[in-house]
């Protein structure tokens, strides 16, 4: 009898043993860009594969030109294949050119890609810019001052390039009227960043935008 139930206690634990082996796997992942290589106004569109769902939430960390490492995203992963596109364009502003990595941790495991942004001078407007913009437009509240703030921002990370700007009491008057008309198109999509942020630099140049970027 002790011998029976001894052998009866091993085909136990050895029937159990693949399961065990499966419980504890660890799963694999992998994470991919749309694009080796992006410009200004493009989108980054990442792609995570696993071959397990967890349940656990994956961690992404994005790693710049400098070697600086963040944490980027911490989607839940409920999918083997699971898209993240991003909302809003790269942008001379945020964004410097040179060679970026993402690196995914999933349930024990991990995986990286590489992806580069090459400055082809293709401007493109930070997207807060647009919203300073239709309120500017729309919102009596949002003054000629408070869009002149948001083009010396512009100025000050060399998006709108203008020569040395002279420091002024005031840091706007105010802007014509018209101005908010290209700045409309703008909005609906008529004319490019690169248009309006031409035309800005040129009613600066003209003087008929005063904007002094010491108070930026």
């Amino acid at each position: 009898m002790k011998i029976t139930a001894t052998l009866l206690s091993l085909l136990v634990i050895i029937s159990g043993l693949p399961l065990m082996g499966q419980t504890f796997a660890i799963p694999d992942v992998s994470i991919e860009t749309s694009q080796e290589i992006y410009h200004y106004g493009d989108y980054l569109s990442m792609t995570i594969n696993v071959s397990e769902i967890t349940g656990d939430a994956a961690t992404i960390y994005i790693i710049n030109p400098e070697e600086r490492k963040s944490t980027l995203l911490s989607p839940l992963i409920s999918a083997e294949t699971t898209e993240l596109p991003s909302n809003f364009p790269f942008d001379a502003a945020i964004w410097a050119p040179g060679m970026y990595t993402l690196e995914v941790e999933y349930s024990g495991t991990s995986s990286s890609v590489q992806f580069s942004i090459d400055d082809n001078e293709e401007i493109c407007l930070p997207y807060w810019i647009k919203d300073i913009a239709i309120m500017w437009i729309t919102e009596p509240t949002v003054t000629d001052k408070d869009f002149a703030r948001a083009i010396g921002y512009l100025i000050e990370h060399e998006i709108i390039k203008v020569p040395y700007i002279t420091p002024d009491d005031e840091t706007i008057s105010t802007i014509p009227d018209w101005v908010k008309n290209n700045a409309g198109w703008w909005i609906t999509g008529q004319i490019s960043d690169t248009e309006f942020t031409l035309s800005l630099q040129y009613l600066i140049q003209k003087g008929i935008i005063v904007v002094n970027t010491s108070q930026v």
